[in-house]
């Protein structure tokens, strides 16, 4: 059955589907973006492509961050949220090793069983392949390292819009063969309400919040007990937006919501606000992709005449792709 058969159905039975279930099962269904099979999805013959599938120097500059906290750590322990093809794990070991650097375990988190099974071609069985962070084991001699790119956009979000001092949930419903979304009362008003107390919202503006999240927040800070660095980058924005930052990707393309539903990558700004809060007691560094690459890549790339070192640089930190780094963000933060 199609994604949009799927969808069809769900607004049959329920008379309207959320922004995030439209979304989860657009994603994750077994016949969604990030399950159906294809020869490649995040590459530049796929869909879309991503900073580690430009350049291994994406990765290089994460284990620089991660090794200028820790200069002197022996043994690693490797955890990635949503590896996809694995290429931003594999620079990782390739950097980490180049530097003496024991690789104790490594971790890949990815629900989507179509990367999984690319991963398991491209690793050997050592690699742990798990779906959540409940069997995350970290040994008292290791140092765990954190990371991700391009994961917590992908996590679904519930859309709000503000009206009368009223949240009113957006939802998608089915009229005439036409999809509209429209505005439903919901018992989380008084609840984001107060969530998000220290902003004011005026009429018309769109609150994007996601328990699916903050979910994610949780189970991470559960595994945060000994030593650790986290580093994560993604597409979103440092203050609240009050906007729509739903994005729809297909054959590298922005599409309009609507506008087709099978091979379509859906994504939500991240709010590192948000982030940052969450996790204040480990006091984050945010920075653009832009300030990332440039701080830490180590400098014999940063310095090279070599033409297609540069241009590489130059890509990954966001002179094109629509200022990728701008809108694209850091954080960090690690315990000793």
């Amino acid at each position: 059955m199609s994604i949009q058969a799927k969808i069809d159905q769900a607004i049959h039975h329920l008379g309207s589907i959320s922004i995030q279930d439209f979304i989860e099962i657009s994603n994750f269904d077994n016949e969604g973006f990030y399950n159906k099979k294809e020869n490649e999805k995040i590459s530049r013959m796929g869909h879309f492509i991503t900073s580690p599938e430009i350049t291994p120097l994406f990765g290089y500059t994460l284990c620089n961050q991660f090794l200028k906290q820790f200069p002197n750590t022996k043994k690693v322990q490797l955890l990635e949220l949503g590896p996809g093809n694995g290429t931003l794990t594999q620079d990782i070991i390739n950097f980490l090793e180049g530097n003496n650097v024991n690789i104790s375990q490594i971790t890949l988190i990815e629900k989507s069983e179509y990367f999984q099974n690319r991963l398991k071609m491209k690793f050997d069985k050592d690699i742990k392949i798990l779906e959540n962070l409940s069997h995350i084991e970290q040994k008292n001699d290791e140092t765990l390292f954190i990371y991700s790119n391009e994961f917590f956009d992908a996590l679904g979000s519930k859309q709000f819009i503000y009206n009368n001092d009223e949240f009113y949930e957006l939802a998608i419903n089915k009229d005439q063969n036409q999809y509209k979304l429209i505005h439903q009362r919901s018992l989380l008003s008084d609840f984001l309400k107060e969530f998000y107390a220290s902003y004011d919202f005026i009429d018309g503006d769109i609150l994007e919040h996601s328990n699916l999240t903050l979910n994610f927040f949780s189970d991470i800070k559960n595994i945060l007990r000994k030593s650790f660095f986290f580093s994560a980058t993604d597409y979103g924005y440092q203050n609240i937006s009050k906007k729509s930052t739903l994005r729809l990707i297909s054959d590298h393309q922005k599409i309009n919501l609507f506008e087709k539903f099978e091979n379509v990558d859906y994504s939500f700004g991240v709010n590192f606000e948000l982030f940052n809060n969450f996790f204040l007691n480990f006091k984050p560094i945010i920075e653009s992709q832009s300030a990332l690459v440039s701080n830490f890549l180590p400098s014999e790339y940063q310095k090279t005449n070599h033409k297609e070192t540069l241009k590489a640089v130059e890509l990954i930190k966001g002179k094109k792709f629509d200022d990728m780094g701008n809108s694209f963000f850091n954080i960090s933060f690690y315990k000793l």
